[in-house]
């Protein structure tokens, strides 16, 4: 159709040609040339109609934001689970670590499944605290509407040098969205950590309590075991109720 439309309109009207038929040679070349231009802007136009008439629309890609079978929905390479718990409501976090492909440079994941483990509800990946080389999600506990994470993280990649920090990061248990975090701080001590087991990061009625080991500032072989009882907004125990 494009072709006999252009055809058509590539044609002077006998009404031209008697016209020109008329003029001398210098006065007719003027209004072919005219007519030649006038004929090609009006193929174009055409064309473009046609072109925006055959043109299919396109629906943008919509994320799937809803809870979706661990199957299609990819954890993060390399993933090692620590710990996992119930967080009650017919649901379970898991804490853990994602590494490069040596192994290396940890970096905390959590993420919550239905009872069964069968179906993805959310996953964050908890920023790194500042001045840190590698950091893990080791536990995980629920109270009220919030999940409260344990992060701990090395500041240096040779162990023998490397401090062990504590941070505990506060969740929404429904949709895995940072509250808020706030580094653990246990008096006169070098490198602090927590070893597994749910009873090392529980709440007892309105405290969550970790329970640890440090090596002292004054004494870095000299061991000892601490406590820390923090509140919803992670202050420690008398400063604030």
């Amino acid at each position: 159709m494009l072709g006999a439309l252009t055809a058509a309109s590539t044609t002077p009207p006998a009404a031209f040609q008697y016209e020109l038929g008329s003029q001398g040679p210098a006065m007719k070349s003027a209004h072919l040339n005219r007519l030649s231009a006038l004929c090609l802007l009006l193929s174009a136009c055409l064309v473009n109609q046609a072109t925006a008439q055959g043109r299919t629309t396109t629906t943008p890609v919509q994320h799937r934001t809803a809870s979706a079978p661990l199957a299609t929905v990819k954890l993060p390479d390399h993933f090692t689970a620590y710990a996992s718990a119930s967080i009650g409501h017919g649901r379970r976090c898991v804490s853990g670590i994602s590494t490069d492909e040596d192994g290396m440079k940890q970096t905390p994941v959590v993420y919550a499944t239905n009872t069964s483990g069968k179906r993805l509800l959310w996953i964050a990946r908890p920023e790194l605290p500042a001045d840190v080389y590698q950091s893990r999600a080791t536990h995980c506990t629920v109270h009220g509407d919030s999940l409260y994470v344990l992060l701990q993280s090395d500041t240096q990649a040779s162990q023998s040098l490397s401090q062990t920090l504590l941070r505990v990061v506060k969740l929404n248990a429904s949709l895995g969205t940072v509250q808020l975090q706030k580094d653990v701080e246990v008096p006169a001590s070098y490198s602090v950590w927590v070893d597994k087991g749910a009873t090392r990061f529980v709440w007892n009625g309105n405290r969550l309590v970790i329970n640890g080991n440090s090596r002292l500032t004054s004494d870095h072989a000299r061991l000892q075991n601490f406590t820390v009882r923090l509140n919803s907004d992670l202050e420690p125990k008398g400063r604030k109720p």
